[in-house]
Order: C-alpha cells, then sequence, then structure tokens
C-alpha cells in the first residue's frame, strides 16, 4: 500500500469512527477531540490465509430489553477498528412473540458453506446475524414493511464487492452500497431478513486501465474526499 492509500485509510477512519461515536453515544457525552486519528487495523480473518496471521475476530452477542412493548432499536458493531460487521434495525423493526421480555442479538464469523456463490469468491469471512426472543431462541421475523442494515467490511483493496445473503441453499445477492471514502472497505445493504452474510468479488474483474494514469487520479480524488468528510464533520461538531 503506498503513502498516499495509507494517509487516505487513516484519515477515514477517523472521520467515519468519529461520526459513529457521535451519532451512537448518548447525547450528554462530549465530543471526541483527543486522542488523534485511530489507523485501521488489518482484516481479522476466522482461518487466516497461508502465511497470514491474526487476532480472533470478534463477536457481539447481547441481550437487550423491549422498549414499549417492541423490539428496541439496534445498533451493534464488532470490535475491530473499523468494525467488520454490523447491525442497525429501528425500534419496533421484529415482531417480538408473547411472553418474550427482550431481544438477544448475535454477529459471529462462521464457517462457510459447503456451496459456494456462483457468482464470484468470498472475501473475508462469513457473518452470521441473528436476532432471538428472550426468553428462548427463536429466530424474529421483521414486520411486515420494515428492513435492517447489515454493514460489513471486507480486506483491504477488494475490488467491487456485494452482499450475498445464504438461505440454506443458495446465495442470493443484495443491493450493495459502498461506503466510500468515510469507511473504506466496508459496504451497506438493506434487507428483510438476517442469516449468514458475506461479501462476494465478482467472478470476473473489470480489464484494467493500461494508461496508468487512472489510478493516480482514483487516489488523488480519495484523498481530497477524506479531507473535506473530516473537515465537515469537526464543522458540525463545533457548531453543536
Amino acid at each position: 500500500m503506498t503513502a498516499g492509500r495509507r494517509a487516505a485509510a487513516t484519515l477515514a477512519a477517523g472521520a467515519a469512527l468519529l461520526a459513529l461515536a457521535w451519532c451512537v453515544g448518548p447525547r450528554s457525552a462530549p465530543p471526541l477531540y483527543d486522542g488523534g486519528p485511530i489507523i485501521a487495523e488489518h482484516y481479522r480473518y476466522l482461518h487466516p490465509p497461508p502465511g497470514f496471521t491474526n487476532t480472533k475476530p470478534s463477536t457481539v452477542d447481547v441481550t437487550l430489553g423491549l422498549e414499549g412493548g417492541q423490539s428496541p432499536a439496534i445498533a451493534e458493531t464488532t470490535d475491530e477498528q473499523p468494525a467488520q460487521a454490523q447491525l442497525l434495525a429501528a425500534q419496533g423493526a421484529f415482531t417480538v412473540p408473547p411472553g418474550a421480555t427482550g431481544v438477544r442479538v448475535i454477529i459471529a464469523p462462521v464457517e462457510r458453506p459447503r456451496v459456494a456463490p456462483t457468482d464470484g469468491g468470498i472475501a473475508g469471512n462469513v457473518y452470521r446475524f441473528a436476532v432471538t426472543a428472550v426468553p428462548g431462541a427463536t429466530p424474529l421475523p421483521l414486520r411486515a414493511g420494515q428492513q435492517v442494515t447489515v454493514v460489513l467490511r471486507g480486506p483491504a483493496g477488494v475490488a467491487n464487492p456485494t452482499i450475498e445473503v445464504w438461505d440454506g441453499a443458495r446465495w442470493n445477492r443484495a443491493d450493495t452500497t459502498p461506503l466510500g471514502s468515510s469507511s473504506p472497505d466496508s459496504y451497506a445493504a438493506n434487507l428483510t431478513m438476517l442469516g449468514d452474510m458475506a461479501l462476494v468479488t465478482p467472478a470476473v474483474a473489470p480489464a484494467a486501465n493500461s494508461g496508468g494514469g487512472g489510478a493516480g487520479l482514483i487516489v488523488a480524488a480519495v484523498v481530497v474526499a477524506v479531507v473535506l468528510v473530516s473537515a465537515a464533520t469537526v464543522l458540525v461538531l463545533r457548531r453543536r
């Protein structure tokens, strides 16, 4: 990775984490001005590639109480910097059975299914997303018209991946949005079901530009975008 790309990744990670902490944290919490930028760590694999070692990827396993008799708002992320898996849901997104007192949220890397995607290869880990009733372990379906947002971060430099969901028989592609310079290598999708999910790269990579000038322009554009995002974040925080 070039020095320009390292700088861009560092600035982007700092801006993304600053914005996430400000949005998710309690209103009474002060904005995070000190401590400097947080450097994005290497991807944590459940099964590292040959010759690669890493820290074990983190998991989420929390129990949340109901809010007004409904499923609570969910904003859970794994502990990597930036997070490798995130689940966001609005209050009341899930159908809660009678007698339930809360919900259990699980985000965990799991073994890959034996059936590989037909349209590409899996990049990084397969993550299991589950929301179940408490007490008990009944998976909760989403209410009609409701969606959840899943965010997955892949290994650095993965080209044009999409989030796909394993339904027990085949992989299903979701409409995926890259988060851009504010969170490099991270991608989001709005879904109407949970399950095992992964980033899948296209089977055929786009042809490389033989001119060589396009890559430099892209890096320069990313650096400029990151600087603008960071500046805008600081201005908003100062005004608040």
